[in-house]
């Protein structure tokens, strides 16, 4: 019979196995690494920057300021438009003309693209009556024709102020908002100075003008 002898051989063959199975050793499981992540860096403040001084011909161009201006022109700056009128100084008392009621005028000096706020003139009058002054403008290449010539008109009353009788008048409208225009020569004309006795006196010491430029 064969089969005694296949059994034989499954036995001998399991048995072999069996040692070549407890001879080998078992495979250990490697553990698993644990991988620590780094927190995130803290971002550094930023440094606020510091303008940057301004160098010519290098970076925007600042805008310019207006700034509020005043001048001061003195009686000595005052003529007759006729010079056989003459004038007298009177030192703190201003200037008139050496004929009674003729006029006294002096320039004005702006800047074009100024913006004329004010315009006073500074007087004694000791007479009854009003003077009208102008402050007037021309064009440098052609005629002003009226409407364009007149810048102000200003009422100069007469008035007892101790303890000198200065007085001041100010007027603060103007064309085109004051704003000075190119090509104009401005000037301010004062009539009717003059010492007229028992009428009184009537003197010019002065213009000052404020304005923004």
């Amino acid at each position: 019979m064969v089969l005694p002898a296949l059994a034989d051989k499954l036995t001998c063959s399991s048995k072999h196995s069996q040692k070549k199975n407890k001879s080998m050793p078992a495979k250990k499981k490697k553990a698993a690494v644990k991988v620590k992540k780094a927190a995130p860096k803290k971002a550094a403040p930023a440094k606020a920057k510091s303008p940057k001084p301004f160098t010519a011909g290098k970076g925007p161009i600042p805008l310019p300021v207006k700034k509020k201006h005043t001048l001061y022109i003195e009686s000595a700056a005052f003529f007759p438009p006729n010079s056989a009128d003459g004038y007298v100084d009177l030192f703190q008392d201003g200037r008139r003309t050496a004929v009674a009621g003729r006029s006294l005028s002096t320039a004005i000096v702006i800047p074009v693209g100024a913006v004329l706020k004010s315009i006073s003139i500074h007087y004694t009058n000791s007479t009854p009556n009003t003077v009208l002054s102008f402050f007037l403008r021309k064009h440098a290449d052609r005629h002003s024709p009226s409407g364009e010539i007149e810048m102000s008109f200003i009422n100069l009353p007469p008035a007892i102020l101790p303890p000198d009788n200065y007085l001041t008048v100010t007027d603060t409208s103007f064309p085109d908002g004051g704003v000075i225009q190119d090509r104009f020569l401005h000037y301010v004309e004062i009539p009717g100075t003059g010492d007229f006795g028992a009428g009184g006196k009537f003197t010019v010491r002065g213009v000052s003008v404020v304005y923004n430029y």
